[in-house]
């Protein structure tokens, strides 16, 4: 699989415990996964994700 579209696995964990999150994740473009994906990387806190992930929840 490619590095750059890889998911990290703080984003994969906080998405299994999200059922919304992980729709909207489904749903969304391949450019818009990409993006999320590099937010998810500058990510440093196990905090800041679980907010990254419940906007996503939110939002769908």
């Amino acid at each position: 699989m490619d590095e750059e579209k890889e998911i990290p696995l703080g984003l994969a964990f906080q998405m299994a415990m999200n059922e919304k999150a992980m729709a909207h994740f489904s749903a969304m473009s391949e450019k818009e996964k990409e993006n999320t994906i590099e937010r998810a990387r500058n990510v440093k806190s196990k905090q800041e994700m679980e907010r990254l992930v419940n906007e996503m929840g939110k939002t769908f």
